[in-house]
């Protein structure tokens, strides 16, 4: 059942967002240019972590990721939207808002083809 619609209009009039509660779930829709094409970003908070999924136009996961406090954390997950079997673009780990961690970049067959190592926001050199 929806709860407590918001809807926001920005200064340039083409972004326009719609904002409500669906059981545990928060749901933002963002229209560029057109009611019936948005954007779906999906919000669940679960012991102080949000969960937040972004759909594309056509309703394929495009990332998801995790935040503390207001900040990244965890691992953001993003993937082909071109691909329905959730195939995974890239990977990034985050702690306290800053890249920590393996960044790794994968091809459209999942190979690996870039891996990046950081620490506290800062790319580690090889």
């Amino acid at each position: 059942m929806n709860k407590k619609k918001t809807t926001t209009t920005y200064p340039n009039q083409r972004i326009k967002t719609e904002t409500y509660q669906e059981g545990d779930t928060l749901v933002t829709k963002f229209y560029y240019n057109a009611k019936d094409a948005y954007v779906k970003e999906l919000t669940k908070e679960k012991d102080g972590i949000k969960d937040v999924k972004h759909f594309n136009v056509n309703g394929v996961l495009a990332k998801q990721e995790y935040f503390v406090d207001g900040k990244r954390e965890g691992i953001e997950t993003k993937y082909l939207v071109s691909k329905p079997n959730k195939t995974i673009k890239s990977t990034k780990m985050y702690h306290e808002g800053k890249l920590h961690g393996e960044s790794l970049t994968h091809n459209a067959i999942g190979e690996v083809i870039k891996k990046e190592v950081f620490v506290n926001g800062k790319r580690e050199e090889k």
